[in-house]
């Protein structure tokens, strides 16, 4: 993914000097801007860029952008608070625990599941993209919504390491979490008609899951692995799993290995 850093067209020197310490943090270049993204992505090659302003870092990518916003975490949160039972957070262990998400993405599913361990339990998350790693850092940070108070507290208490997951299970400590919690890019939508995501999907990374993967999580988690997959995934006939958790209707399933 070749990505730039630049700021948006009218900007304060302070918003400069962050973008500047950003880019060689992240070892990516920088570009004092001009008028138009697409002009400078041709004139300098780029994919995208990561824009610094007054707000949070957002990416943009060939005419799309990406930026953080709490998306589904809000309502799966609601519906929790009704005594409804969330998917996921409904096959976390008992007790205190401790995730690791093996991908980050859009944050929804480290947000929530922040949420509903409160005060029992803490997450993790990996994020092997440059740019949804910035993003979600920054969000970490920064994000403010006096709305949903409750739901940015639990996004604040997430750590978010830039960490491709296969070369963090290879050096991980073994039984150092609870949980591991796989959910991987898809490379074809779920939904074909998505709406506003392609910015996303082209910061987003598309690494698979493998039993080789799976062998070295095995000796990481303490208790359990989830992985998010579809339903007719040829992971899941892979023997390992001690359960399959579908439902009719849905696009997406829940296996789970109990260690």
């Amino acid at each position: 993914m070749n990505t730039g850093i630049t700021t948006i067209r009218k900007c304060r020197p302070a918003i400069k000097a962050e973008a500047l310490e950003r880019a060689e943090t992240l070892h990516l270049p920088y570009f004092q801007r001009e008028n138009m993204l697409s002009d400078m992505a041709q004139k300098y090659g780029m994919e995208g860029f990561l824009v610094y302003g007054k707000k949070l870092p957002y990416y943009w990518s060939g005419g799309e952008e990406y930026r953080f916003h709490l998306g589904t975490s809000v309502l799966r949160i609601e519906q929790m608070k009704r005594g409804n039972q969330d998917r996921l957070c409904s096959l976390l262990p008992e007790g205190h625990v401790s995730v690791l998400d093996a991908t980050f993405g859009q944050g929804g599913d480290s947000m929530t599941m922040s949420w509903f361990l409160g005060e029992r339990g803490n997450v993790t998350s990996l994020e092997k993209s440059t740019p949804l790693y910035e993003i979600g850092r920054a969000a970490i940070s920064d994000f403010a919504d006096s709305r949903e108070e409750e739901l940015v507290s639990a996004l604040h208490r997430i750590t978010l390491l830039h960490e491709d997951f296969k070369d963090f299970l290879r050096h991980a400590e073994p039984k150092s979490f609870d949980v591991i919690y796989f959910d991987t890019m898809f490379r074809a939508p779920v939904k074909r008609k998505e709406n506003h995501m392609e910015g996303f999907r082209n910061a987003a990374c598309y690494d698979r899951l493998d039993e080789e993967i799976i062998r070295m999580a095995l000796h990481i988690a303490g208790k359990r692995i989830i992985v998010k997959e579809r339903p007719f995934s040829i992971l899941f006939s892979s023997g390992v799993f001690s359960s399959i958790h579908a439902r009719k209707g849905q696009t997406t399933a829940y296996g789970v290995i109990d260690v």
